[in-house]
């Protein structure tokens, strides 16, 4: 019978390159390797210029972006009907208008998810450049956008027609002037949702070297050890100390070589304890008597059953 071995599996795949030395010591169930390995940082860090250009990018495509936000948000804001008073100006028809408070709830609302879609995005692209000049870049960006970008976008739309009426219209006209954001909050909530997303997102990698080039994101480490499931031989770990030695309860040769108690030739040859088939029996195997026992030859047996 073959022994399983109590080695554990290897990588999927060699690493590349000769690959530094990690300490191994043993454990209960295995070898052990270091924990230190985990902090290993190998070859230069990346060039501070490759992640300020990273940054840089992503803040400008932000703020393009900012267009479609105030866009969107001009399209769903309600306009708010005014009427031309004449000698006191434009005024509002109603005393209390809503169309104010729903065009901040919309900006709002839109923001949050401007700032979370833009974020993941950035991360999934730019990812292996994380760091200071990736999440300044990517706040900076939605801060301009809902700062600036897309108000002044979804406010100019429709300003010059509103322009046109007020110095046009009779008195007593009325008309539905664009929206226009009266607080300062919604415009910040891009930038605030970028912040915590991108900082949450670079806190639950599980990878601590994407600072360096060549990193894989989401394998673990990165150096000496490969990614799961690649295609290529096996590689086993080296042994640890203390299970290079021989099974001593493995049989030294094939499988029963010097069992005592395996059979060493045709089925039943050799065992004193195997039935054998007696005389007169077709087939059916009897029990070998072991001499010395029932009556002697000659002898009879008296009354009382003694021999």
């Amino acid at each position: 019978m073959a022994y399983p071995t109590e080695q554990p599996a290897g990588p999927s795949q060699p690493p590349e390159g000769p690959e530094p030395a990690v300490p191994v010591t043993p454990g209960p169930f295995g070898p052990a390797i270091d924990w230190r390995q985990w902090l290993r940082l190998e070859g230069p860090p990346r060039p501070w210029r490759r992640s300020l250009a990273a940054g840089a990018g992503a803040a400008v495509a932000i703020m393009v972006l900012g267009v479609l936000l105030g866009l969107l948000w001009a399209w769903l804001a309600p306009a708010v009907p005014v009427v031309n008073g004449g000698d006191a100006g434009v005024l509002v028809t109603d005393a209390s208008p809503e169309q104010y408070i729903a065009a901040d709830g919309w900006f709002t609302l839109l923001g949050l998810g401007f700032g979370l879609i833009v974020t993941v995005g950035s991360w999934l692209v730019l990812r292996r450049d994380r760091g200071p000049f990736l999440l300044f870049g990517v706040v900076g960006g939605a801060f301009v956008a809902g700062r600036w970008v897309a108000p002044a976008v979804g406010e100019w739309l429709g300003r010059d027609a509103y322009q046109n009426w007020r110095e046009t219209a009779a008195q007593g006209a009325t008309y539905l002037a664009p929206p226009e954001l009266q607080s300062l909050g919604p415009k910040l909530v891009p930038a605030f949702i970028a912040a915590i997303v991108l900082t949450l997102l670079a806190g639950w990698s599980n990878d601590p070297d994407l600072d360096h080039p060549g990193a894989r994101p989401g394998y673990g480490p990165n150096h000496g050890y490969p990614a799961p499931f690649a295609e290529g031989p096996a590689v086993p770990y080296p042994p640890a100390a203390g299970y290079d030695e021989p099974n001593p309860y493995a049989p030294p040769g094939p499988a029963g070589a010097g069992d005592p108690y395996a059979p060493t030739g045709p089925a039943g040859a050799g065992d004193s304890y195997a039935q054998a088939a007696g005389p007169g029996d077709s087939g059916a195997a009897g029990i070998e008597t072991p001499p010395g026992d029932g009556p002697a030859p000659g002898k009879g047996t008296r009354p009382g059953g003694d021999a």
